[in-house]
């Protein structure tokens, strides 16, 4: 009896244990930190401008270049638009929120200068980046205690890509981890099965619409 009442008393000690992170992205340099008790771990240290490590030609022979058969193009992975992106937000606003767990934000940081390589492009993300955010704010701050918070949205006419830098420092405890990310991945999932059976219904809909 007194052995689990031991083993109780330590797994409660650890799932109110606290920890923290601070992390940090631009295009000139990203970090990850991790914060555990009076302990801190950098993670993540990084740099936005790495250079490629150059490999060295392999000879091959002229009898193995004709035998060898002919490699299959690579497939192209999928990225992320930006509307999956904010729903991907707002799934985790929802998530947080159905948990009724409050975050404690010490830093919030957020500078997005929206570019395009077409000027009326640039416009319709610079527009659509501040809709984001309002809509986001008040699911947003229910959510998180936000402490010192700095977030700011421009335009760029003359650059082509947008320019996004972000830091986040919060603290929680181990038990809000794993609630968050239990809620999380189930969320997560059923988005991802969602956005396939969509897009498997779009294909197969153009499919049948093409001439026998």
């Amino acid at each position: 009896m007194i052995g689990w009442l031991i083993v109780l008393l330590i797994l409660l000690l650890i799932l109110i244990f606290p920890v923290g992170a601070d992390a940090a992205y631009s295009r000139e340099s990203s970090w990850l930190k991790l914060k555990l008790g009076p302990f801190r771990k950098t993670l993540l240290p990084g740099s936005g401008k790495e250079k490629p490590k150059k490999k060295k030609p392999k000879k091959e022979n002229k009898q193995e270049a004709q035998t060898a058969p002919e490699e299959a193009p690579p497939k192209k992975k999928r990225k992320l638009s930006l509307d999956d992106l904010l729903t991907l937000a707002e799934i985790a606003l929802d998530t947080l929120r159905r948990t009724c767990v409050h975050l404690s934000i010490d830093l919030l940081c957020l500078d997005w200068t929206a570019a395009a390589a077409d000027p009326y492009a640039a416009v319709v993300q610079y527009g659509r980046v501040n809709a984001a955010l309002g809509a986001l704010s008040g699911p947003f701050h229910r959510v998180f205690q936000v402490r010192k918070e700095d977030v700011r949205t421009s335009l760029d006419f003359e650059a082509e890509k947008p320019v996004i830098s972000a830091r986040l420092v919060l603290s929680l405890q181990i038990w809000e981890i794993l609630l968050i990310a239990i809620c999380a991945g189930v969320a997560g999932l059923r988005w991802y099965h969602n956005k396939k059976r969509t897009e498997r219904a779009a294909v197969e809909s153009d499919a049948g619409k093409e001439p026998a």
